[in-house]
């Protein structure tokens, strides 16, 4: 009965979580705009969702995976700049669900993990409102570390398996702070597996 309970209360924070954290980035990110920063990657998702490569047709001097994932959203949601501010918020929401998860893994109170969650989503992506590299790169390596420590936690092969996954992610939308962030985990895997003697 009880765990029936707290099952349908981890249900219920999750989801005022989700909607919480994509409709407080929604507001912000209709606030108002920075010319050189607000419409970047309005601009190449579109030249994207057009047809055009990036680095053949067009420059860039970050990674790519932005203005892909900016396309998809216009492809699905049309051409407008709540879809483009979407893109934000479901970062957003994806980066304060998965906090909420670590935490709860490592035994945190329920109570304390929702609050510690909701008040990263309000830090989070708000800060900017629309997609940015350089919360984009810091989100995913972000990610990346929180999949190493349920990966060292649960000795679970999936969350081996996304390490690589996220940090690839992150290097693909700003080289720094990713790279920094690949070569300590890097280092971390190194020592833990001298520790462990996990060759294999």
């Amino acid at each position: 009965m009880i765990s029936k309970f707290l099952f349908h209360k981890n249900k219920i924070f999750i989801l005022f979580l989700f909607f919480f954290s994509i409709i407080i980035n929604q507001y912000y990110g209709n606030r108002g705009a920075f010319p050189m920063d607000s419409f970047h990657f309005f601009d190449s998702g579109y030249r994207v969702l057009n047809g055009e490569v990036p680095f053949i047709d067009y420059w860039l001097v970050k990674g790519p995976l932005l203005d892909y994932i900016q396309a998809v959203f216009f492809y699905i949601f049309g051409i407008n700049w709540q879809s483009y501010v979407l893109h934000a918020s479901l970062i957003n929401a994806l980066i304060t669900i998965s906090t909420f998860f670590v935490l709860k893994n490592f035994k945190l109170k329920t109570t304390y993990c929702f609050l510690y969650s909701l008040l990263f989503s309000i830090l989070a992506y708000p800060s900017s409102g629309t997609p940015f590299i350089d919360h984009h790169s810091a989100f995913f390596s972000l990610l990346g570390i929180y999949s190493l420590l349920l990966a060292i936690n649960n000795q679970r092969k999936l969350y081996w398996a996304l390490i690589p996954v996220f940090l690839g992610f992150a290097f693909l939308s700003k080289q720094v702070p990713a790279t920094y962030v690949i070569l300590s985990v890097g280092f971390i895997l190194l020592l833990y597996s001298l520790v462990n003697k996990k060759f294999d």
